[in-house]
């Protein structure tokens, strides 16, 4: 199935068809699963990309990699949201997104963006899912990203018993303190232009188990792309970098920055691992 991206659809009306979107039970058909959508005229746009480099103090002579995710937001939604597409967009756990700068990307040109839907194993606490965006130029791929999902079944809980796993941070170092706040949270929802109330309202995360708003998923891979980008040398650009959202971060949490020298995490007041990021510079 083969879906053409508008240009011209807001942001805030997609949002709303996916959180009234129940999509159909049953088996899925393999065009539902192979789902394509494209857009032959995606732009960067200058004033939004500056706007989200001055958030989180990039260089604004270049594309940072988190920000491909978020220039694409619309046609992410525009695939969940498809009244063809097996996804119920209420609820998704986001669990890690990947980039390949394979070359610069300029602002003001016209690429070719196409988001393929990638259906994966379904577990006991839902169906995970993958999404693969590229952008290309006459043919060539010029970027990538990876990002996963997880639709959660309703009502669904972690399985108790067996193991329990123990993040072992004894090798990293202490960097910095990063505090999250409805200040932030918000800011971040501007430049980015994501407003999903489980983010905002302290009502909606209630109604998804949370005690609290949680902090885009993204916000945080920005912060850690910038702690890590002022960690490289001058000069270099970090090219490839992947980020594993692990545990829910809260609005209003003091978080701990460490890093081994080639990975940063955050860590939260019980000495967990909510997310982390792996970044590699171009030589």
């Amino acid at each position: 199935m083969h879906i053409v991206a508008s240009n011209s659809v807001r942001y805030r009306s997609l949002l709303l068809k996916a959180l009234l979107k129940r999509p159909q039970r049953g088996s899925l058909s393999q065009s539902s699963v192979n789902a394509m959508l494209s857009n032959s005229s995606f732009t960067i746009d200058e004033n939004a990309l500056s706007r989200y480099c001055k958030l989180f103090g990039f260089d604004e002579s270049r594309v940072p990699a988190t920000y491909l995710f978020v220039a694409t937001q619309s046609e992410l939604l525009q695939l969940f949201v498809h009244p063809d597409t097996p996804i119920r967009p209420l609820g998704l756990v986001h669990t890690f997104v990947e980039f390949e700068l394979i070359e610069k990307l300029e602002v003001g040109k016209s690429y070719q963006f196409t988001v393929t839907l990638e259906m994966k194993e379904k577990t006991e606490r839902g169906q995970r899912f993958e999404t693969l965006g590229e952008f290309s130029l006459d043919g060539k791929t010029l970027a990538r990203y990876r990002s996963g999902y997880l639709m959660p079944i309703k009502n669904s809980k972690p399985k108790r018993g067996g193991a329990v796993l123990v993040d072992d941070i004894s090798v990293y170092q202490h960097q910095s303190n990063l505090q999250t706040s409805k200040a932030s949270t918000s800011a971040y929802a501007s430049v980015s232009g994501d407003y999903n109330p489980i983010h905002l309202s302290g009502f909606m995360a209630k109604l998804f188990g949370f005690k609290a708003p949680i902090v885009h998923g993204m916000d945080m891979a920005g912060r850690l792309l910038s702690i890590a980008s002022r960690q490289v040398s001058n000069n270099q650009e970090i090219n490839q970098c992947y980020f594993s959202f692990k545990r829910p971060i809260f609005v209003s949490q003091m978080l701990d920055v460490v890093s081994d020298g080639s990975q940063v995490l955050l860590v939260n007041a019980e000495g967990k691992n909510v997310c982390n990021d792996e970044c590699f510079a171009e030589h």
